[in-house]
């Protein structure tokens, strides 16, 4: 079976991948919204047969990280995404080897645009003042962090 990544892979879709749009789109059963670690499942079962993983992994983040818009829909979404790698980098060696942190080893650029991105996702998150998505938020970026993720994603350009 085909996984959701090796589709994009073949189609060069990665920024439908990574938000879940179209033929990517993974329900959650409980909420009827993307599923991101479904596709990160199938992700690490395709870059597991693969000779550069990283190289393939860093090239397809890249093209979606480049088309991040300044809304808080993309910040969610990335932020998830950000997530489910950590999570994921632990269970499958692939992600991780010969050193690689996908947050860590992406240009400046790229960087500068999730800081944007995840300063939004807090801005937004204190504008609207629910205690229980900031208190959501909290408990991801604590995941995100015990998980081996950079402690400060508002200022990645000191993440090295």
């Amino acid at each position: 079976m085909i996984s959701n990544f090796e589709k994009a892979h073949n189609k060069d879709e990665f920024p439908d991948f990574f938000r879940g749009t179209g033929i990517y789109f993974t329900k959650d059963p409980d909420w009827d919204t993307q599923l991101n670690i479904i596709n990160w499942q199938g992700l690490c079962g395709f870059l597991k047969t693969q000779k550069n993983p990283e190289s393939i992994l860093k090239n397809a983040f890249k093209k979606y990280v480049t088309t991040i818009n300044n809304t808080l829909e993309d910040a969610n979404n990335l932020f998830e995404n950000i997530g489910c790698y950590y999570y994921m980098r632990k269970k499958f060696p692939a992600l991780s080897a010969n050193g690689f942190d996908l947050i860590r080893d992406i240009s400046s650029t790229e960087k500068q645009t999730i800081s944007n991105s995840m300063k939004l996702l807090r801005q937004e998150l204190n504008n609207v003042n629910s205690a229980q998505n900031i208190e959501l938020y909290n408990r991801r970026m604590t995941k995100l962090i015990n998980d081996g993720g950079p402690t400060d994603l508002e200022n990645l350009q000191t993440y090295k």
